[in-house]
């Protein structure tokens, strides 16, 4: 069966068959619980089964399979060594019994999609098995990754793989497409996750600037892969310079903000990693603005905490369905933004106007100030025109994390920017009223 996409962006040209239309939404473990082998010393957060069946049974508990978030993900360290008879992959017993296909089937039993995490070449990130992708013909290596796909399909019945590229055989540009082709060639629909932009685009030459086809050759991404990883893995911090805080992954996008916002589509999406809501590193404010930004990005919608503990504040972040809409738009549009005020000093203000269109007609706007001091606050007056509307039109906002409607405009309205915040509005155009200040 062969699906066909409408086509909204001129760079989708998918042949994939992953059942892919929005957004993925889910849960992952890397970024909270890491690489914990040590279920002795770390029994409740260590890389288990028993991790990955409590977290799926909380996503459904806790009302967030309800809103959306539909995976849970395995990623790195999972694995044993190849089985010594047959050489296929398999989980490290001991921490899953039954292996991977009892964990996939409870998985599913909660009514969730399944994932896992393996890497194009002969190790993992963590030095695991990899699946050693050749760049060109290799009978052997080839049969083998036949075989493993196969197995990933049919036997552990996996709806998504996340494809790391710790040590490639060859060029990234032939091993992802390789792997990719097999796998929309098992008849299971599979989410195909990619690390390939990530490793070229930010070394040199590029300097993590991808507005260059060598740099970031997102027409054949898109061919082959679901969603792509364009920066580093995600901090847990929101300003950490020279690493992946919140802010410098923020700052990554606005700096190559047309060429990421033309690939963007459905079924095709950036993902700039897990959503840090109730760990430690992220206030609520903070948290907004992840979520806030990712939503307006039309980004994975990945959670990556302890949904046993996390704070019922953290929770109403991750739920607002009005967010979660804008991130699920069928346009699965990115937003385009405009920096207003940018201070040298990265924790001084900086105001950023970032809107997209949405399929009913209406427009997405976030305001956005990353200022931490209290003289960061900042009163932003925006137009019709700088929110994408026509010039000079009038307009009806609502106010997304509030749920509740702001009035009616005309040609402009005004808005009070606390530091670390996000206002998240639904802009409609109308054709009266006038000029008010929001204080929020």
């Amino acid at each position: 069966m062969i699906n066909v996409l409408i086509a909204i962006s001129p760079l989708m040209a998918i042949a994939r068959d992953d059942g892919l239309r929005l957004p993925p939404m889910g849960w992952m473990s890397w970024e909270r619980y890491g690489c914990q082998r040590d279920c002795v010393n770390h029994p409740d957060t260590c890389i288990s089964a028993k991790l990955f069946e409590t977290q799926a049974e909380l996503l459904v508990s806790k009302g967030f399979l309800a809103k959306g978030y539909n995976r849970v993900d395995i990623d790195d360290c999972y694995m044993d060594r190849r089985d010594p008879k047959t050489n296929d992959l398999r989980a490290d017993e001991a921490r899953f019994p039954g292996g991977i296909p009892a964990l996939s089937e409870k998985i599913h039993f909660c009514g969730l999609k399944f994932g896992i995490y393996n890497d194009i070449g002969p190790g993992t990130c963590a030095s695991d098995t990899g699946l050693n992708v050749s760049a060109g013909p290799d009978e052997v290596a080839d049969a083998q990754l036949q075989r493993d796909v196969e197995m990933f399909a049919h036997e552990w019945k996996v709806d998504s793989l996340k494809v790391d590229g710790c040590g490639p055989r060859g060029p990234m540009n032939v091993t992802y497409p390789k792997l990719g082709d097999m796998l929309n060639r098992t008849g299971r629909q599979i989410l195909f996750s990619c690390s390939w932009p990530v490793y070229g685009a930010l070394g040199a030459p590029c300097n993590g600037d991808l507005s260059s086809e060598a740099c970031f050759p997102s027409r054949e991404i898109a061919k082959s892969c679901s969603t792509w990883r364009v920066f580093k893995d995600i901090m847990d911090v929101y300003n950490l310079p020279g690493h992946a805080g919140l802010l410098q992954i923020i700052d990554f996008y606005a700096r190559n903000n047309e060429t990421l916002a033309a690939v963007s589509g459905p079924g095709q999406y950036n993902d700039y990693d897990m959503l840090l809501a109730g760990n430690a590193g992220l206030s609520v404010a903070e948290a907004k603005i992840q979520m806030g930004m990712w939503s307006m990005w039309s980004a994975p919608l990945m959670i990556s905490n302890d949904l046993r503990t996390i704070a019922p504040e953290f929770i109403d972040v991750l739920l607002n369905d009005e967010v979660i809409a804008i991130d699920q738009d069928p346009l699965s549009a990115s937003a385009k933004g405009t920096i207003l005020v940018n201070n040298s000093d990265v924790m001084s203000a900086q105001i950023s106007v970032w809107h997209k269109p949405l399929a009913d007609g209406s427009r997405a706007v976030a305001l956005l100030n990353t200022g931490v001091f209290d003289a960061s606050t900042y009163n932003l007056t925006i137009t019709a025109s700088m929110v994408g509307l026509q010039q000079g039109s009038s307009f009806s906002a609502r106010s997304l994390w509030e749920r509740r409607e702001l009035g009616e405009f005309r040609g402009s309205a005004q808005f009070w920017l606390e530091p670390i915040s996000i206002l998240m509005l639904k802009v409609t155009a109308k054709t009266f009223p006038s000029l008010e200040t929001i204080w929020l």
